[in-house]
C-alpha cells in the first residue's frame, strides 16, 4: 500500500468536496455541478474513482447525469454529493449533505453523528458489527433510522468494493469479521425519516467492466469493451464519458451490459419515499483508532452547525 499516494487521493477528494459545497445551488444543472467537479479532479494530476453522484431528496445513492442531462437542483430539497478520488489506483471516496431548506438539517445532522461514532470506533481487531451498531445508536438517538441494506466497503487499489462491508446497522453475519490495521474503508452512514430500506428504481447512468471475455461475433463491442477496461479497469464509468471521449455510444453499453459485459448500476432510492441524508470518509485502519484521508467531519461541519 503506498500511503502517500491515498493520503494525496484525500487531500484533492477534500478540494473536491469544497468546490462541490459551492456549485451545488438550486437551480443549477446537474451535469454542469458533476462536470465541474471531475475536470477539477483531472486538473489536479487525479482520476475519478466513479462518477459523481448527484442523489437528490429520496434518492440515496447512484445517479450520475446522463449525456445531454436538463435536471436541475430542485428548491428546498437535500442532496448527496458523492465523490470518487483515485491517484494511481489509490482510491479516496466521501461524500457530503447539502440541504436549502432549514427542515433538512437535523436529518443531515444524524448522519453526520453517525460518521462520528463510526469513526471514533473504527480501529485494529473491531468487529464491523460494533460499528454497525455505534452508526444505528447515533442515528436512532437523533430521530431517524438508518438505511439497513447500505453500507460502506474496503477498498483496496483499483478496486472500490474489495470484500468486507461496513454496515449501519448491527447484525449477526458482522459479528466475527474484524477490521485490520492497515486495511483502508469508505465509512458512510445514510439517514431517513422513513423505512430505512432503499430499492432499485431505473437506472443510474453509471457501468463497471465485469467481464473482458469478447463478444462473439462483433468486433466492434469487443474492440468497446477492451477500450473501457484500459481506460477505466475495474472501476465504474459514466455513459456521458464514453460518449464525450467518443468511446462508444449509450446503445452499445446496454448491448454490452446484455451480453454480460458491464454493469448498469440501478438508482436506489428510499423504499417509502422519504427523505434521505449521507456523510462518509475513507479512512486507514490503524491500531489504536483511524486515520480519516479526507475528513469530511470538519468539512461538512461548518455545513450543519
Amino acid at each position: 500500500m503506498d500511503v502517500e499516494k491515498l493520503l494525496n487521493a484525500g487531500r484533492i477528494e477534500r478540494d473536491a468536496l469544497k468546490l462541490a459545497i459551492d456549485v451545488t445551488q438550486e437551480g443549477e444543472e446537474y451535469i454542469e455541478i458533476a462536470e465541474r467537479i471531475e475536470n477539477f479532479i483531472r486538473s489536479r494530476g487525479a482520476e475519478p474513482a466513479f462518477p459523481v453522484n448527484i442523489s437528490v431528496n429520496e434518492v440515496a445513492a447512484h445517479y450520475t447525469p446522463r449525456p445531454g442531462d436538463t435536471l436541475k437542483i430542485p428548491p428546498g430539497s437535500i442532496v448527496k454529493v458523492d465523490v470518487g478520488v483515485h491517484v494511481e489506483g489509490y482510491i479516496a471516496d466521501a461524500a457530503v449533505t447539502l440541504f436549502f431548506d432549514e427542515k433538512h438539517r437535523g436529518l443531515a445532522l444524524a448522519a453526520w453523528r453517525g460518521l462520528e461514532a463510526a469513526l471514533s470506533t473504527a480501529r485494529d481487531s473491531v468487529s464491523l458489527n460494533l460499528i454497525g451498531r455505534r452508526v444505528f445508536e447515533a442515528i436512532r438517538a437523533a430521530g431517524f433510522r438508518p438505511i439497513e441494506n447500505l453500507t460502506g466497503h474496503k477498498i483496496e487499489r483499483y478496486e472500490l468494493h474489495a470484500g468486507k462491508s461496513v454496515p449501519n446497522v448491527p447484525a449477526f453475519e458482522y459479528r466475527f469479521v474484524k477490521m485490520k490495521a492497515g486495511e483502508v474503508y469508505a465509512i458512510e452512514p445514510f439517514a431517513t425519516p422513513g423505512s430505512g430500506v432503499v430499492v432499485d428504481d431505473e437506472w443510474s447512468n453509471i457501468y463497471r467492466v465485469v467481464s473482458t471475455r469478447r463478444v462473439k461475433r462483433s468486433k466492434e463491442l469487443t474492440g468497446l469493451l477492451q477500450g473501457l477496461w484500459r481506460k477505466y479497469r475495474s472501476l465504474p464509468f459514466a455513459s456521458r464519458w464514453v460518449v464525450e471521449e467518443g468511446l462508444g455510444d449509450v446503445e452499445a453499453l446496454e448491448e454490452l451490459v446484455r451480453e454480460g459485459r458491464l454493469y448498469h448500476y440501478p438508482r436506489l432510492v428510499e423504499r417509502s419515499r422519504a427523505m434521505v441524508s449521507q456523510y462518509e470518509d475513507t479512512v486507514i485502519i490503524e491500531k489504536d483508532g483511524c486515520r480519516p484521508t479526507v475528513g469530511t467531519l470538519e468539512l461538512a461541519s461548518e455545513l450543519i452547525f
